[in-house]
């Protein structure tokens, strides 16, 4: 993210410098090499057609030349959602790339020439494609449609918390499991906090969720008292489906326990390595820093959801609810919803469930412009349900939205 804001900051300082200046220069020697190591298939360098001569045409050549790297004059860049109209319009634009990247742009260029300009799902389409050339993470991509047009994720209406749904045949016996079990706080009748925006909500068994169905979640609570906890469930006889593994230079360490309704419980600890450096970021922020040794905690939770189509849902929470994605385990996407909450998307061929249209779990969030969020799905999101204000994702997950 934070070469993408430094790309953004530097295309529009561009706009305003002469290429024969040193400066001018210097930037663009820049944008050459970010392209030159990979950050990005292709960069733009922006020139107002006043700064456009043969000279400084030559000079530009021959940085692009030393850093490794190919140039195209561009005088037709197409009118999209990324970029304003005045930063397209009295300008050339110099394509910096290598590869394939020119082809990628030539055929992207077609189709957006031939794209309608009414057609908003279809011009965002062409925008995100734009994006990925450009090595735009998809938040960035999101953050560049929302000031240039009506676009809008979840997330810009303020999530606040995360509670994961259960169902249970006997419900008192699960109020009593999850009453007693160290490190949750009890809130509600029926809602326990895991960690900070991080809840868990017990339910009977209804109508929409009758005894039997498949569970298809499973919930992981993150702590670094993992002996700890394996020692408390042993001696309080809840049953362990997987017994604890420490695996030196893993991802992660861990056990699977069984509540009273048979929802896994996975007592997980992550650490440094290479699928995990972005995720430890975020939970450092979350582990308390005077930690008794004696009283077990947890300081975050991963609501586990399984799934057959598993690109289609990274992009329905990237691009439809915002979230960012700080784990990338290949057959598992985590993403981070809330301070302590986070969801993670599962294969479900590799995974400890299956893939089921009707599922013992639904997943809720809490934003503070609820009335905002409404407005704009209902206008935006095909399944949004004005009734219950939820929406339901590309594979049958529900999820509930409320202040």
């Amino acid at each position: 993210m934070r070469k993408i804001l430094f790309y953004g900051l530097v295309l529009w300082i561009l706009g305003a410098c002469n290429t024969t200046s040193a400066e001018g220069e210097e930037a663009f020697s820049l944008l050459c090499q970010m392209t030159a190591d990979q950050a990005q298939p292709m960069a733009i360098y922006r020139i107002p057609e006043t700064s456009m001569t043969d000279a400084s045409w030559e000079a530009l050549k021959g940085i692009a030349d030393e850093k490794g790297v190919q140039i195209q004059r561009e005088e037709d860049f197409p009118e999209n959602m990324l970029f304003p109209h005045e930063w397209l319009e009295n300008s050339t634009h110099v394509l910096i790339y290598t590869g394939d990247a020119l082809t990628r742009y030539r055929q992207w260029k077609e189709d957006a020439k031939d794209g309608s300009p009414t057609d908003f799902k279809g011009q965002q389409a062409l925008a995100r494609r734009l994006g990925r050339l450009l090595g735009f993470s998809p938040q960035g991509i999101n953050r560049r449609l929302q000031e240039h047009t009506g676009y809008r994720t979840l997330s810009s209406f303020e999530v606040e918390r995360q509670t994961t749904h259960l169902y249970y045949a006997d419900l008192p016996e699960a109020m009593t499991f999850y009453s007693n079990l160290p490190g949750l706080t009890r809130r509600d009748s029926n809602v326990f906090q895991i960690a900070e925006g991080a809840y868990l909500q017990l339910h009977a068994h209804d109508e929409k969720h009758p005894q039997g169905q498949e569970k298809s979640t499973a919930i992981a609570l993150l702590t670094d008292q993992l002996p700890a906890w394996y020692s408390y469930i042993q001696d309080t006889g809840v049953p362990v489906k997987y017994p604890l593994k420490i695996r030196e230079g893993g991802p992660h360490d861990g056990f699977v326990a069984v509540d009273p309704g048979g929802y896994l419980l996975e007592f997980e600890q992550f650490k440094q390595h290479p699928e995990n450096e972005r995720f430890m970021a975020s939970l450092e922020r979350l582990k308390p820093s005077d930690l008794d040794p004696d009283s077990l905690t947890f300081y975050g939770s991963i609501t586990w959801t399984y799934h057959r189509d598993l690109l289609a849902m990274q992009r329905f929470y990237e691009e439809d609810l915002g979230y960012t994605m700080v784990a990338d385990q290949g057959w598992t996407k985590i993403y981070q919803t809330t301070e302590g909450g986070f969801i993670g998307l599962v294969d479900e061929q590799r995974g400890m469930q299956d893939y089921s249209d009707d599922k013992a779990v639904e997943i809720e969030w809490s934003v503070t412009q609820l009335d905002s969020l409404r407005a704009y799905a209902s206008g935006q999101w095909e399944t949004f349900n004005t009734q219950d204000n939820s929406v339901t994702g590309p594979e049958k997950y529900r999820y509930r939205f409320s202040r």
